[in-house]
């Protein structure tokens, strides 16, 4: 948790101030008391009157949150809290249903093609503790890798050269303001929708190369284990 910790705060300090207003907003809302901490009963009050936060709502997740040897969540804990929140960390849908702190595999089918993804922790896709309709699975830096691959594909044919998906995003310009979740925005890309055969032939190609390289790495690590 201290990972995302430092990565919640990284944000943080970059944002405009009225952003940070956001952030101040929700810890006066989820701190009932105003002792800049939150107990257990403060958090459970709050993630459980929000539909969305619901699966959230969890002493074990609190646990999780807050810092060693801490009763309550504190600052840190609580930007934590809101990027996870904001952001939509997943939670394992296999047998542990934890939440993924570090990396994992999701499924492609439902990464593409679906409103929901389904999301494993690197133990439960390992053992097959997971039920699913699907097999193609992907690690989430792969599934980003992919999302490039396919698209740099799909620009040197509709283009006749090749060209980075993030080099057609205008740089922020000196002074501007800019923050890096804004920077972040404006460098994800939409779906690319191949508008002829070969574009077409080429991003299945990326996919099944690097789904491949997924089965690899799921063996590998298979044959360690045994």
């Amino acid at each position: 948790m201290e990972e995302l910790r430092q990565i919640a705060f990284a944000y943080y300090k970059d944002v405009p101030e009225h952003m940070k207003m956001w952030v101040q907003e929700f810890l006066s809302e989820i701190d009932k008391d105003g002792n800049e901490k939150v107990s257990l009963q403060e958090f459970l009050a709050y993630m459980g009157m929000h539909e969305d936060s619901k699966h959230l709502c969890t002493p074990s997740f609190f646990d999780e949150l807050k810092q060693e040897g801490r009763e309550e969540l504190e600052f840190m804990d609580l930007l934590a809290l809101f990027y996870i929140v904001s952001t939509g960390r997943p939670f394992c849908n296999g047998h542990c249903k934890n939440f993924i702190k570090g990396g994992y595999f999701t499924c492609v089918q439902c990464f593409y093609h679906s409103p929901k993804t389904f999301d494993l922790c690197p133990v439960c896709y390992l053992d097959g503790k997971y039920v699913h309709g699907h097999k193609n699975f992907l690690d989430n830096f792969l599934v980003l890798k992919t999302k490039r691959t396919v698209g740099d594909n799909l620009n040197q044919d509709q283009h006749g050269e090749a060209s980075s998906i993030t080099s057609k995003a205008k740089a922020p310009e000196s002074g501007t303001g800019s923050t890096p979740a804004e920077t972040i925005n404006a460098l994800v890309p939409v779906n690319p929708r191949p508008n002829d055969t070969r574009a077409r032939r080429n991003a299945l190609k990326a996919i099944e190369i690097l789904l491949a390289l997924g089965n690899i790495f799921v063996a590998s690590s298979q044959c360690t284990i045994m």
